[in-house]
């Protein structure tokens, strides 16, 4: 799942968005749960993963082939690069880009499986907020001040510090130069069903859904 795109080398980041390097489209992430009952009920899951997901990764490739877009990139690279595609034809697809982006990060980011926070994920936390009960705080407080859609993430700035960050709509950090490793999708979409107004409710239940080895694992590929 890790490895280097042997198309475009460094400038490539891992293939944790897309599937293999022959395909001439960008696909959805396989998701290595069935059900993430009864945190997130299977209506929304499978209305989130199969219809708003799916939506935005076959929109998504429909305006790059009409810009006859060869797939040599990783969508993360396009995101860093999207000068690459005319001006006159971005906004759709920056739109599209980062609903892929978005959702592809968030399904990757749950687990079905109890699973212990890292230890060392534990330690780089702290080296930036001052427990993990402090991040976990920060994060729902700054999910709950996203304004109608969006996402929280969790991200690596510039200076390679951990930063929590809002983005509305369909907007990524890669477009603000930031690296996300997790986040929590705020769409009503996303909790409505179960959660209906209860945002908070659905974000502190969520969290214990994360799989931090993979969120750990994100940081460290990142830093090579």
């Amino acid at each position: 799942m890790y490895k280097l795109s042997n198309k475009c080398g460094k400038l490539c980041e891992k293939k944790i968005y897309y599937t293999g390097d022959t395909k001439m489209e960008y696909e959805r992430i396989k998701l290595d749960y069935n059900s993430l009952e009864d945190v997130i009920d299977d209506k929304t899951l499978d209305l989130h993963y199969n219809v708003h997901y799916k939506n935005y990764t076959q929109k998504l490739n429909e305006l790059l082939k009409k810009e006859n877009y060869n797939y040599n990139y990783t969508p993360i690279y396009l995101a860093k690069n999207i000068d690459i595609i005319a001006m006159e034809n971005r906004s759709e697809i920056l739109y599209n880009l980062g609903g892929y982006l978005n959702h592809s990060l968030y399904f990757f980011n749950l687990t079905d499986k109890k699973k212990d926070i890292p230890n060392n994920f534990i330690d780089l936390i702290k080296k930036d907020f001052s427990s993990f009960n402090s991040f976990k705080e920060d994060f729902i407080n700054m999910a709950l001040e996203v304004k109608g859609s969006g996402y929280t993430f969790l991200v690596i700035d510039k200076n390679n510090k951990l930063r929590i960050v809002n983005m509305t709509n369909q907007d990524t950090p890669y477009y603000y130069g930031f690296t996300p490793i997790m986040t929590i999708d705020v769409w009503e979409h996303s909790y409505y069903l179960k959660y209906y107004y209860d945002r908070r409710e659905y974000l502190e239940r969520v969290f214990n859904i994360i799989d931090f080895e993979k969120v750990y694992n994100l940081y460290l590929i990142n830093q090579e």
